[in-house]
C-alpha cells in the first residue's frame, strides 16, 4: 500500500522555466473594493500549462512552465513551512479523475525543499501543530491517495476474475513533513459503504479492471478541525463527513443519501474545497464550492460558492451567503475553490471553467477575469489570491 509508515521525502533542485504563459484577461475590476494581492493559478490543458502568478491587471509576475517535466501542475499557492512563507503545488500524471505524483514545497527562490511522492492531487495542505512534549512546532501535511483494490461488486452486476471487481479506495493521511511519519490514515472503504455513492460504475470507471476501477467515493478535499477531527469531502456521494481523529469513525454526515442534518433552503452536490471558517460553541461555519453538477448524471443547476452554518446539536444547516458565477448558467464539472480573504471579500476559482472572481462579503461582484484563449478548454483545479513574495531571476 502506498505511503505505509514513512513517506518518501527528498530535497530536489532548481526550477527551470519559461514559455509564453496563458493570458489573464480582466473583465471587471472595481479597484476601490478589490482586495490587494496576486492571483495564483495552475492552468491545465492549454499551451504553456503550469504554475503562474498574475497581478490584478493580468500581467505575469511568475511563470514556472517547464520547471518539472513531464507532468501536470495542480493546487499552486503560498503555504507556511518551517515558520516561513513557501509555495506548495502538486506535480504528476492525471487520468480518469485522479493522479499519482509528488506534493512539493518550494522556497521564495522557487527551489524545491521538500517532495512527498506517491500522492494524489486532491489535497495538499500544511498545518502547524505544537508538540506539547518537545515544544516544537511541527509541519503536518494533509494528503490523499487513490488506490484501486479488488472488491465483490456482484450487487452492481460486475464480475471479473474470481467474481471480483475493482473499486478505488480513497485514503486521507496526516503526515509529519520533518520525519515522513504517517500520523493518521483513513480509508473510505473501511468507513463508507459502496451504496452511498451517487455515481454507479459505468464507462471509464466500470469496475471491470484495475485501470478502470469504480471511483465510488472521489475524495475532493480535507480540512482539520481544532478538536483533531477532520472534514472529508466526497464528490461522488455529495457528502461531507466529520471523521474522528482518534479512531476514524464517522461522527456525522452532511448531505448525500444519509445526511444527519436538515438542510434549510439550500442544497449542494459534487462539492469541492470544503474549509472551516469558524468552530465554536456547537456552531460550525464552512465555505465550499458547490459544483451542482455531476458528469455522470443530469446536471442539477448552477455552480456557486457557498458559506453555510451548521448547528451540530440541532443537526440543522443553513445558507449564510451564496456567490454566483459571472455569467448565468455556469456549471463547473470538476474542481473549484472558495477563499475568504482578510478583507472579508471572497475569491473564487471556477474549476473546469477558466474564470476567477472576487465578491464582497454580501455577494457583489467586484473582480472577474478569465485565462486562456476564448473558447479554450483551460482549467485550474483551484485558484488563490495572496501577496507575491517570490524572488524570480528577473528580480
Amino acid at each position: 500500500m502506498l505511503l505505509k509508515g514513512l513517506l518518501t521525502i527528498v530535497g530536489l533542485g532548481t526550477l527551470a522555466a519559461t514559455q509564453s504563459p496563458p493570458t489573464l484577461s480582466v473583465v471587471v475590476n472595481d479597484a476601490s473594493r478589490v482586495t490587494p494581492g496576486s492571483i495564483y493559478l495552475a492552468p491545465n490543458t492549454v499551451p504553456g500549462a503550469g504554475p503562474y502568478v498574475f497581478d490584478l491587471a493580468g500581467n505575469t509576475l511568475f511563470s514556472g512552465v517547464g520547471h518539472i517535466s513531464p507532468g501536470s501542475i495542480y493546487d499552486f499557492r503560498p503555504c507556511t513551512y518551517n515558520k516561513t512563507v513557501h509555495f506548495c503545488l502538486w506535480q504528476g500524471t492525471v487520468a480518469l479523475g485522479y493522479g499519482n505524483g509528488s506534493a512539493l514545497v518550494l522556497n521564495q527562490y522557487f527551489l524545491i525543499e521538500k517532495a512527498v511522492s506517491g500522492v494524489d492531487y486532491h489535497e495538499f495542505d500544511i498545518k502547524q501543530s505544537l508538540d506539547t512534549t518537545t515544544g516544537r512546532v511541527e509541519d503536518i501535511a494533509l494528503l490523499t491517495t487513490y488506490t484501486p483494490v479488488r472488491r465483490d461488486l456482484s450487487d452492481y452486476g460486475i464480475s471479473s476474475d474470481n467474481d471480483q471487481g475493482w473499486v478505488i479506495d480513497c485514503h486521507m493521511r496526516s503526515v509529519d513533513l520533518s520525519s515522513g511519519k504517517v500520523l493518521f490514515d483513513w480509508s473510505s472503504l473501511d468507513h463508507v459503504p459502496l451504496n452511498e455513492s451517487l455515481v454507479l460504475p459505468t464507462g471509464g470507471i466500470n469496475g471491470l479492471s484495475q485501470q478502470f476501477a469504480w471511483d465510488y467515493f472521489h475524495l475532493s478535499s480535507i480540512a482539520r478541525l481544532e478538536s483533531g477531527d477532520y472534514l472529508v469531502s466526497s464528490r461522488h456521494t455529495s457528502t461531507i463527513y466529520r471523521v474522528s481523529g482518534k479512531d476514524g469513525s464517522i461522527v456525522w454526515r452532511l448531505g448525500g443519501k444519509a445526511s444527519n442534518f436538515k438542510l434549510k433552503g439550500f442544497t449542494f452536490s459534487s462539492q469541492h474545497d470544503v474549509r472551516v471558517l469558524k468552530d465554536k460553541g456547537g456552531v460550525l461555519t464552512l465555505s465550499l464550492f458547490d459544483n451542482a453538477y455531476n458528469t455522470f448524471t443530469d446536471p442539477q443547476g448552477e455552480s456557486s460558492g457557498k458559506i453555510i452554518e451548521l448547528n451540530t446539536a440541532r443537526k440543522t444547516a443553513r445558507l449564510l451567503q451564496q456567490y454566483n458565477p459571472p455569467q448565468s448558467g455556469f456549471q463547473s464539472g470538476d474542481g473549484g475553490s472558495v477563499q475568504v480573504l482578510p478583507t472579508g471579500n471572497v475569491f473564487i476559482g471556477w474549476g473546469s471553467l477558466p474564470y476567477v472572481t472576487e465578491h464582497t462579503a454580501d455577494g457583489q461582484l467586484v473582480y472577474s477575469a478569465f485565462f486562456g484563449a476564448i473558447g479554450s478548454s483551460a482549467s485550474s483545479y483551484r485558484a488563490f489570491k495572496a501577496p507575491f513574495t517570490g524572488i524570480t531571476p528577473a528580480n
